[in-house]
């Protein structure tokens, strides 16, 4: 078998991959593209995976049934003691005529009736406040709970007004809210609030009832019923392997140990910058100092650092900073919130600080590990803690999640990280070397990858498994494998969020730039590097940081004597970031800077040197970094053609599973490669946009495979040659761009398919059925809308004819004619809307409105008596049926039905076939399809052409989109058809490409 290297570019929802043959006359064996869905939602959905959306809404379900499960036992508990009468209309009549709040703050000092004091109970077990679990690890005074927002008072600040003593219960401070200037709904309270209103109200009215009013019954109503909480459930199982001690548990982030190595991880990063970008160590005091604020705090300011560090007499002059904080978006550092908490007043407070650190990492991990009856019962007995210090204790919350390390590693890298070392000097002191690069026992075949907690490469490492296997059994193990991934999966969640923005902010500034130039100079059609030289030249403030001559327009786009420049020279240092770009004079970069960095051209005339540092101030600080730097590392070549950044270690370390040679390579050199080669025009001369063809992956992959240290040389050293050169193809390798472009045009790209009857069923909206119909026919139901988020069309729809005069006079009065503006902006609801009432002193809000549509897919969810007590609009369609009839009138005809996901979903619990297949005598089924299954389409005589299916609707109407499309905003890749029409001929196309009959 011909050994072959397997180049892999592995993207968030598609692989590119390509075999070259690696022996005397090098070739493309084979190329491909593999496509699917992505692991996680849009951004637009807060990237959540399927299963995690699906867990909320089940979640919330749970939620609901069990309040209504209590509030059944309560009310049953309540009316055997005789505090809530027996009929359910007389209950129903009192829950509406009794204010709970007024009878709370009444219950207080007088006696209430046996009946009033049970509605006060059944309104505390509606209205009992938030409890966060302890070890959740979010802190109550920083929940948005606790701080509130803009339309609702937090619990903090009502904690504050009770504890002060104005009012001494959550009720009695509602009772005395005026419901005309402030909701009582919606303010954020603490389930501590309540217990305590409970127990006070209890004792009160045990004075009127004392043979009623038990302790017994205290208990059964208090701690059995309103404020029983379920015990929180968790899989240990489910904590991921210390990526150094093999079979070693993760250690908790909220940890004693772990919590210092973070902090002595950050502080042994941490460095001050002067004001001309250079960086100096911290001295051990102030090393010594900063450790210890840290500490103490949850977070520390910067400022607040460098102010105690000059009144200790060694901080920072005016113009340095720490480099974390130009670094970083935070304006502090992350402290240690454990020893924050048990420095509070109601703790430990200045006494926390005198224990010894045995007895502090036991009551560390007495929170971690215990629940809150033996943590009570624990600092009780043995801590000797008072009745106050033992509530504040249960408050303390522990930072959730968990390290990398387990507590064995972190342990034996301590002693390093005390001593100043990084974690990686600290993990090679340790004796934590790199993995044997061999395997003992290589697999024929991948197997299933190890968890790593991140859904998107999850999704993606499957993909290669399933496609490295196929390309196995055809071809053999390949002699080595080179693999790029994508930035999105190198990248956490709160990383690809950033670059997101940075993404908009750019494209922000480019539209800018591109409309100055046109309007600013002759160039009608400013390309990259004319944008590029005006961000630039904003940048340094127009003027050249090398000579300090002033650059006018003339002199960089007219008649250009200033050209863009490396900071570091390319073909050395081989970054071609905008980061090492900056504008220079022409001459002084000829004869002077050259490629030579700024330190050795200038560091022989200081003055000219100083002049440059002053100049660069303006610049953001990896450029001027890039000013002061005394060298260039050696080796970017092989930093290039390895990235061992976490992700691709991993997906490194998976596919030497199979015993070959693995590389994972950063791949920022690609593009220009590509260019190099004039691989991009490959795809203008197929009649199609490279961004817009999924098989641009698979040359990306080509390339991949193929680029060598030789071919990032000859890049850095003529790319921006000032005599001429060019690059050339790998030597040796004739009509290399002609080969590839034969392969990209029979690439058949492979898309995956699900089959599953799984996923959301049906719509959030609830609808209730009118009785009437349409003109068309057509049973109209209701839902109710809040305000804001009505749209132009739904106005007229809107039930009430006196709510749709109130809402349309509030549209005109902002100018809106909701038949001609679809959207109504969000400022419109701001000032609240009122009922028109005869009484001038009531005001009825409108919140929420009633509006009227026809449906004619409306699904019934009905109750345990088959009742249909609300209706949904169904889901995602799951798939279409096609069957021709082969006799009769219709014989030849073909007809088709469009089956929900919630149809096939009770298809499958009623044991039927979720795909019917027979539809009647007299009929034959042609075949089922679902999203992303591939079909054969006949174009001219005797063509087909590859599609899959986009997507289908409840009309009948299927959309077809060419195998290779990649936007879907070209209408010409696509064919639109009634699904009775389909003529075509429905295929599988493997992860390779090869395409068989799919036998539906």
């Amino acid at each position: 078998m011909v050994s072959y290297i397997l180049g892999l570019d592995i993207g968030s929802n598609s692989i590119g991959w390509a075999l070259i043959n690696t022996g005397k006359k090098p070739s493309v064996i084979d190329i491909g593209v593999r496509v699917f869905p992505k692991g996680i939602g849009t951004e637009k959905e807060n990237e959540k995976t399927k299963c995690a959306v699906r867990r909320e809404a089940r979640g919330a379900r749970r939620v609901h049934k069990r309040r209504n499960v209590r509030r059944d036992e309560l009310v049953k508990t309540l009316r055997a003691q005789g505090l809530l009468p027996e009929d359910e209309q007389k209950l129903q009549k009192l829950l509406r005529e009794k204010e709970p709040y007024q009878l709370r703050a009444k219950g207080l000092n007088d006696k209430l009736h046996f009946h009033e004091f049970g509605r006060v109970l059944f309104h505390i077990n509606q209205r009992r406040g938030f409890k966060s679990n302890r070890k959740t690890g979010e802190a109550n005074e920083k929940s948005k709970i606790a701080k509130g927002d803009k339309q609702h008072r937090g619990a903090n600040e009502i904690k504050q007004v009770i504890d002060e003593g104005k009012f001494r219960t959550v009720g009695e401070y509602f009772a005395g809210i005026n419901t005309e200037e402030r909701r009582i709904r919606g303010q954020y309270t603490f389930r501590s609030m309540y217990l305590n209103e409970f127990n006070l109200l209890w004792e009160k009215q045990s004075e009127y009832y004392p043979d009623v009013l038990t302790e017994d019954l205290k208990k059964k109503v208090g701690d059995e019923i309103i404020f029983n909480q379920r015990p929180m459930r968790w899989d240990p199982d489910t904590i991921g392997y210390c990526e150094l001690e093999p079979g070693e548990k993760r250690c908790p982030r909220g940890d004693w140990h772990a919590r210092r190595l973070r902090l002595l991880q950050d502080v042994n990063n941490l460095k001050i910058r002067n004001a001309d970008g250079s960086e100096t160590k911290l001295t051990d005091e102030q090393r010594e100092f900063i450790l210890q604020e840290l500490g103490k705090k949850r977070k520390v300011k910067f400022e607040s650092l460098k102010k105690e560090l000059s009144k200790k007499g060694f901080g920072l002059l005016q113009n340095q900073r720490f480099n974390f904080e130009e670094d970083s978006d935070d304006n502090y550092m992350n402290g240690d919130g454990f020893s924050e908490q048990m420095r509070n007043k109601k703790l430990l407070g200045s006494s926390w600080e005198k224990l010894d650190e045995n007895l502090k990492i036991d009551i560390n991990q007495a929170l971690l590990k215990l629940n809150d009856e033996e943590l009570k019962r624990k600092a009780t007995d043995e801590l000797g803690f008072n009745k106050r210090q033992v509530e504040a204790l249960l408050e303390v919350r522990l930072e959730p999640g968990y390290r990398r390390y387990s507590k064995k590693a972190i342990l034996n890298l301590l002693p390093y990280l005390e001593r100043r070392l990084r974690t990686d000097e600290a993990k090679k002191e340790a004796g934590y070397e790199e993995e044997n690069e061999e395997v003992d026992q290589p697999y024929d075949r991948l197997p299933k990858p190890e968890d790593l907690s991140n859904p998107i490469v999850m999704t993606a490492l499957n993909e290669v498994r399933r496609l490295t296997n196929k390309i196995i059994e055809k071809y053999d193990k390949p002699g080595k494998i080179v693999i790029e991934m994508a930035r999105e999966l190198k990248n956490t969640k709160k990383a690809r969020q950033k670059a997101l923005k940075q993404n908009r902010d750019n494209q922000k500034l480019n539209e800018d730039a591109e409309k100055w130039l046109i309007e600013n100079t002759g160039i009608k059609n400013p390309k990259y590097d004319d944008i590029l030289k005006y961000k630039l030249w904003v940048e340094c403030d127009r003027v050249c940081p090398y000579t300090g001559k002033s650059i006018c327009k003339t002199d960089l786009f007219e008649e250009p004597v200033f050209q863009i420049e490396h900071i570091l020279p390319h073909e050395r240092s081989g970054d071609d970031s905008y980061m090492n770009k900056t504008l220079c004079y022409v001459d002084e970069n000829v004869h002077v800077k050259g490629g030579k960095t700024p330190f050795e051209a200038y560091t022989s005339n200081p003055e000219k040197y100083d002049e440059i540092k002053h100049r660069i101030a303006c610049l953001p600080q990896p450029k001027r970094k890039r000013f002061l730097q005394e060298d260039i590392p050696e080796g970017h070549i092989d930093r290039e053609l390895n990235d061992t950044r976490y992700i691709t270690k991993q997906a490194v370390k998976y596919l030497k599973k199979l015993g070959v040679i693995v590389r994972g390579t950063r791949g920022t050199a690609t593009n220009a490669l590509r260019h190099s080669w004039g691989l991009d025009s490959i795809f203008p001369e197929l009649g199609v946009a490279r961004d817009e063809d999924h098989r641009r992956h698979a040359v990306d992959a080509v390339i991949v495979a193929v680029t060598t240290s030789k071919h990032l040389h000859e890049l850095a050293r003529t790319k921006y040659s000032k005599v001429g050169k060019t690059f050339s193809p790998p030597k040796n390798w004739s009509h290399f761009r002609e080969e590839i472009a034969e392969k990209v045009k029979h690439i058949n790209v492979s898309h995956r398919s699900t089959h599953k009857v799984s996923g959301r069923l049906h719509e959030e909206t609830a609808y209730g059925p009118t009785g009437a119909k349409d003109k068309k026919g057509q049973d109209l139901f209701v839902y109710r809308k809040k305000l804001e988020d009505l749209t132009g069309p739904m106005v007229s729809k809107i039930v009430d004819r006196i709510v749709r005069e109130i809402v349309t006079e509030r549209l005109a009065e902002y100018g809106i004619d909701p038949k001609k503006n679809k959207k109504i902006p969000k400022e419109v609801w701001t000032e609240p809307l009122f009922m028109r009432t005869k009484k001038k002193d009531t005001k009825v809000p409108i919140k929420k409105v009633r509006v009227r549509e026809p449906l004619s897919n409306a699904e019934p969810i009905n109750d345990q008596n088959g009742r249909a007590y609300r209706y949904v609009k169904p889901g995602n369609n799951r798939h279409v049926e096609i069957w021709e009839y082969t006799e009769g009138e219709k014989k030849g005809c073909r007809e088709a039905e469009i089956v929900s996901m919630f149809k096939a979903v009770r298809r499958s619990r009623a044991g039927k076939p979720v795909v019917r297949r027979k539809h009647g005598k007299g009929s034959k089924f042609v075949c089922s399809l679902s999203i992303n299954d591939m079909v054969l389409m006949p174009q001219k005589v005797g063509e087909v052409e590859l599609y899959r299916v986009q997507k289908m609707d409840i009309n009948g109407t299927v959309c077809y989109r060419h195998h290779c499309a990649a936007t879907l905003k070209d209408n010409s890749q696509r064919v639109l058809q009634q699904a009775h029409l389909f003529k075509g001929r429905k295929v599988t196309v493997d992860p390779l490409g090869r395409i068989w009959p799919a036998n539906d």
